[in-house]
């Protein structure tokens, strides 16, 4: 059987030891999913003073100059909604009916970017906040279709990128982390994509423990969420790729 587009992905993204080979694997992931742009935006990480410190992308470099000239980030409702948000944006879902989101969607779509995205919020517990982007130009009713898969892919990839950033950045240490054996159970399934009822029938537990065994898996992780207590297990070697 051969890799699926997360495993590559997700390899990729683990041998990235600077920004420019970060910024290749993502391109690569792109190509892997049929998807058309992938960002990365930290806008803030720990001990870093700069105003969003690291960003990497592949969007055209004329409409990053213009967006960051025109500060499009201090109101581009995407930006804004995940800011807010611990679960994935979705773009279509989003409201743009403001005159100035209006202008910035015309001016993005002159750059080949339509309102057909996937953006994920990123919380760490020292209070870096970052989102991870990726969109598609596949037709409305295709994209839909594939939408819910790439949403949960992109959810830990976009995580599993955030853990590289700060380990380039010398600031993810390794903590001692004892997780007992379900901890570790629920956690690897959960890396492997199951829902919570799956995850239950597989362990042989209810759902209603399954929950209890990943809340207190994510807080011995110094987790705000699943998708991120997944990522940085992965990354200690506590649990292993899908």
């Amino acid at each position: 059987m051969g890799e699926s587009a997360f495993d590559i992905a997700f390899a990729d993204i683990e041998t990235s030891r600077d920004v420019a080979s970060l910024r290749a694997a993502m391109t690569r992931m792109i190509e892997t999913y049929g998807l058309t742009h992938a960002v990365y935006h930290a806008l803030r990480l720990p001990n870093d003073p700069r105003e969003n410190p690291v960003v990497i992308h592949s969007y055209p470099v004329e409409w990053i100059e213009r967006y960051r000239s025109k500060r499009y980030f201090e109101f581009d409702p995407i930006v804004l909604s995940a800011a807010r948000s611990i679960i994935p944006v979705d773009w279509e879902r989003i409201d743009i009916s403001a005159p100035r989101a209006q202008a910035l969607f015309r001016e993005a779509h002159d750059f080949g970017i339509d309102q057909r995205g996937l953006t994920v919020p990123i919380r760490g517990h020292r209070g870096d906040l970052a989102i991870f982007t990726v969109t598609s130009a596949l037709q409305p009713a295709e994209w839909r279709r594939r939408k819910l898969s790439h949403m949960r892919d992109m959810q830990l990839l976009g995580h599993y990128v955030h853990q590289r950033v700060l380990g380039m950045s010398g600031e993810e240490s390794a903590p001692e982390v004892a997780l007992s054996q379900r901890e570790q159970q629920c956690l690897q399934w959960a890396a492997a994509g199951a829902t919570i009822t799956v995850t239950a029938d597989k362990v042989g537990l209810s759902e209603r423990a399954v929950r209890g065994y990943l809340d207190s898996a994510r807080h011995k992780l110094s987790s705000l969420t699943k998708a991120q207590a997944v990522a940085r297990a992965i990354n200690l070697g506590i649990v292993q790729p899908r």
